[in-house]
């Protein structure tokens, strides 16, 4: 799903206000964030297109993976 400006803007404004009547909230947007992140990776990798890195962190987990299966350190079965 992709949003425009206005819509992310919107949503974070919901998030925020969410979070802070019921911070337990604050968690569970976190792990959606995150399995939405990985559904996007593993789109972009079966699509055959590497997906954006993140400059904040290391590199995502099923990059890594998919590196592995390529210099076949990772058997396929």
């Amino acid at each position: 799903m992709v949003l425009s400006r206005q819509e992310a803007r919107e949503s974070r404004r919901i998030e925020t206000r969410l979070v802070a009547e019921d911070p337990v909230l604050e968690r569970r947007f976190e792990q959606w964030r995150r399995s939405r992140d990985r559904v996007a990776e593993a789109a972009a990798l079966a699509a055959g297109r590497t997906p954006a890195p993140d400059p904040t962190g290391p590199p995502p987990r099923l990059r890594r993976l998919w590196h592995e299966i390529l210099r076949g350190r990772i058997p396929l079965p």
